[in-house]
């Protein structure tokens, strides 16, 4: 049964309470384990060591703060996502996995918007065993070094290894030496991605009006242009627009275009608005359970055939279609959660900035995509933000950033698969 290990924290509680650490107000995981991310937010920022190891309890990753302790009154969510249990001690947070998984990202957030605390995040991703075990070992005796630091005890010197004598002629047979990560992340990426951009709106379609002139469909435009002059100049992308003037371009020719690009991601960028003109800040959209159902009529309707092969059972053909639909959803929510915190260096979040909406642009039954609301135009800080030049290019920095970061790890899982 999974664990929060809530024995521990009221002694816990009570002894770090005494000292002078900022508080720790929250701990929150989510994920489904090929991705998991932890939350955790505090008064102050908190930047740990984190080391990987194999225990009595079996593979856990050691997060170990500098100092912290806990609020008054502190939320512990639920473990999931590979995350067996966790145990808080008096200077550590010790995560028990039931999968092996590494670090993939840590991302330190300041306060912004309406998110008053600092959020410390850990992005998890699951690897094999063997890559796991491979990082703990190489870990152990940097953790040794770490608890001696800590502890005050002399720290033995590493061990002068011995370079190996370098032959001066050339080899006449190729070198076996393994290829490094990097050389197999290049390796994975043998194919330029497609990266398909929807400015949301256009034509007769203007969209939401921003309190200080302006229209959604002329905004959302020039920010995806710029996104799209960014991308251009990575080589490992091809990016194309579902429009470039103000035209309107209707929901299912959007996702049309996509598939018959072979998009590999689909974005729309769009823009808030609200009744009451306070509400500010980014948010990112990915499929609802409710849109998940209408999936295969509309796919059935404007001929999204997924791509089987011929001669395939009936009963085969429907498990890889749903394999193809949980593998698209998976990936859609993976990108968002790349793409909040991007977004929230480049302007204020909303609350519950990662939502589920039944929108058409999400529908496609094997492209990822997510819909990006890059603030709000009824908020006037917000609209002078992406009305200017500056605004436009930290959002599209944000979001070619948290691209980077998406397809940096799929090429990473699999060269070590």
């Amino acid at each position: 049964m999974h664990s929060v290990k809530v024995f521990c924290l009221f002694i816990v509680s009570a002894w770090l309470a005494a000292t002078g650490a900022a508080q720790v107000q929250s701990i929150g995981i989510a994920g489904d384990g090929e991705f998991t991310r932890i939350t955790i937010t505090s008064e102050s920022s908190m930047r740990p060591d984190i080391f990987l190891r194999e225990t009595v309890d079996g593979m856990v990753i050691e997060m170990v703060p500098e100092t912290f302790r806990l609020g008054a009154e502190p939320f512990f969510a639920e473990p999931t996502g590979g995350i067996y249990a966790y145990t808080l001690d008096t200077d550590r947070v010790v995560f028990e996995l039931d999968r092996p998984m590494m670090v993939m990202r840590e991302i330190d957030l300041p306060p912004s918007g309406s998110e008053g605390l600092y959020r410390y995040i850990l992005d998890l991703s699951g690897v094999s065993e063997t890559r796991f075990r491979n990082a703990a070992r190489r870990d152990e005796k940097r953790f040794a070094r770490f608890e001696a630091a800590r502890s005050g005890a002399p720290i033995e010197p590493e061990p002068i290894e011995m370079a190996e004598t370098v032959p001066l002629t050339q080899p006449e047979s190729p070198s076996a030496k393994p290829a490094t990560i990097g050389a197999l992340m290049q390796m994975a990426a043998r194919s330029r991605r497609v990266i398909v951009i929807d400015p949301g709106h256009g034509g007769r379609d203007p969209g939401a009006l921003a309190i200080i002139g302006g229209k959604e469909s002329d905004i959302v435009l020039k920010t995806s242009l710029k996104l799209k002059q960014m991308i251009e100049q990575d080589p490992r992308y091809v990016v194309r627009l579902t429009r470039e003037t103000d035209v309107y371009v209707e929901h299912e020719d959007r996702v049309t275009k996509a598939r018959n690009w072979g998009a590999d991601l689909f974005i729309s960028v769009h823009a808030d608005a609200a009744g009451a003109p306070t509400v500010s800040g980014a948010s990112v959209y990915t499929i609802s359970t409710r849109g998940e159902a209408r999936i295969e009529g509309t796919a059935r309707k404007f001929g999204w055939d997924l791509p089987i092969e011929d001669g395939t059972s009936i009963e085969v053909s429907n498990i890889l279609q749903d394999l193809t639909l949980r593998e698209t959803k998976s990936n859609s929510s993976i990108f968002a959660e790349f793409l909040v915190p991007e977004l929230g260096k480049a302007g204020p979040l909303v609350r519950n900035s990662h939502r589920q909406g039944n929108l058409f642009v999400l529908l496609a039954p094997d492209v990822p995509a997510v819909l990006v609301e890059i603030g709000f135009l009824t908020n006037r800080e917000d609209a002078r933000r992406l009305k200017s030049e500056r605004g436009r290019r930290k959002s599209a920095e944000a979001i070619k950033r948290a691209i980077d970061a998406y397809f940096d790890r799929q090429d990473l899982i699999l060269a070590t698969n």
